[in-house]
């Protein structure tokens, strides 16, 4: 099967999707499609494309097109979309001839400006969804006309697109009663590298807890230090984000507040690799995820849980449903009552005082991510598109 991915944003910008783009680009190739990475030319390009694992990945054809997105080595100010997507037509259109069967895209403007264009050209076109941007836009106080206009342009695309997958289940729950949306919806969760199975050779440190992922308040991590503060046995090492943000100022000063300054080390958002150096040491790791929106309460599938289970710590997460679709309470994972610091200091004190459970639950976590590596979605995709309606 020739398939092309599309992704219209500068490749060069530190983007979290982009570990899933690549991931997902990289996992299709080795399931035996035939990939035509359509994505915007950018001076350090080839670079890029080698850090993501994207340079000499057989079955991979990258195909540079003109684009007009801010980051580095562009001359761009300011964003302007229809360069990419005319480039992107013109060129599906080439490929169409020469074997492309399948597009898979996962930006709305993009897939609606697409969507009436590709039956002409006998493509179809399978999209990836992964939140409800008129519920996240509503959610964040938006003028309703910009709501509405989201609202709709979404309806066009999950009625329009010839496969709907959803990142999660219960994101794919929400889509499937849409209007026109013909179901089933695909479910095809993010997923975790082989090479996070191979950590815990190394005694795990005692005490020390786990967070790798961005700094936004939707996050929870600020939820995560005030519940540290309360465990005194309990350190924790915090991965992501950027010193000079306004998000990591705010964590170093509720730090500072609540005295854990001396039992909080924070790193900024480095590589795979030095994630994996984290996870290899820690002895909990916590995904504290926030329910007051709807994207982190039902719709996100967060890589760091599958990278946190692979690696064979004890995971603690919200008893929320996006959480729900992957772990079992008490048997793979311990979950808390979401946004309550005081429950999460419980459950994390319980833990580190319970060595024997520790490695219980990580065997279990571990046995779990089997089912959710970058493989299995690919594998999920591949087969979903295949058997699509002609």
């Amino acid at each position: 099967m020739h398939v092309a991915y599309l992704y219209p944003e500068h490749l060069g910008r530190p983007e979290a999707r982009l570990l899933q783009v690549a991931a997902t680009l990289r996992a299709l190739a080795r399931q035996g499609a035939q990939v035509s990475f359509l994505v915007g030319r950018f001076a350090g390009l080839e670079r890029r494309l080698e850090e993501l694992g994207l340079a000499g990945q057989a079955g991979l054809m990258v195909e540079p097109l003109a684009m007009w997105q801010p980051g580095p080595g562009s001359p761009a100010f300011f964003s302007w979309h229809l360069p990419y997507h005319l480039a992107a037509l013109a060129r599906l259109g080439r490929l169409a001839g020469q074997g492309l069967t399948w597009v898979l895209a996962r930006h709305l403007k993009l897939t609606g400006f697409l969507l009436p264009r590709l039956p002409g050209l006998g493509l179809k076109l399978c999209f990836e969804a992964h939140e409800l941007f008129s519920q996240t836009a509503r959610e964040e106080g938006a003028d309703p006309a910009k709501v509405a206009a989201l609202a709709a342009l979404e309806a066009r695309v999950f009625t329009g697109a010839d496969r709907l997958a959803a990142i999660s289940r219960p994101l794919a729950a929400a889509l499937e009663p849409l209007p026109g949306v013909r179901g089933p919806v695909l479910v095809a969760p993010s997923g975790v590298e082989e090479a996070f199975f191979s950590l815990g050779g190394q005694p795990r440190q005692p005490g020390l807890v786990a967070y790798a992922g961005g700094l936004g308040a939707w996050k929870g991590v600020d939820l995560l230090i005030q519940a540290v503060a309360r465990v005194p046995q309990a350190r924790l090492e915090v991965l992501g984000g950027r010193p000079d943000s306004d998000d990591w100022r705010r964590l170093e000063s509720l730090a500072q507040e609540l005295g854990l300054a001396e039992r909080l080390v924070m790193r900024p958002q480095a590589g795979q690799e030095a994630v994996a150096e984290l996870l290899g040491r820690a002895t909990v790791a916590v995904w504290p995820g926030s329910g007051r929106q709807r994207i982190a309460a039902e719709f996100t599938s967060p890589l760091k849980l599958f990278e946190y289970l692979a690696a064979g710590c004890a995971v603690l997460a919200p008893d929320l449903p996006a959480a729900r679709a992957v772990l079992a309470q008490g048997h793979n994972a311990r979950l808390f009552t979401p946004d309550d610091p005081d429950s999460l200091a419980q459950a994390l004190s319980g833990l580190l005082a319970a060595p024997l459970e520790v490695e219980r639950l990580a065997r279990a976590g571990r046995r779990l991510a089997r089912a959710y590596t970058w493989d299995a979605r690919a594998r999920v995709l591949l087969a979903a598109m295949a058997e699509a309606r002609p």
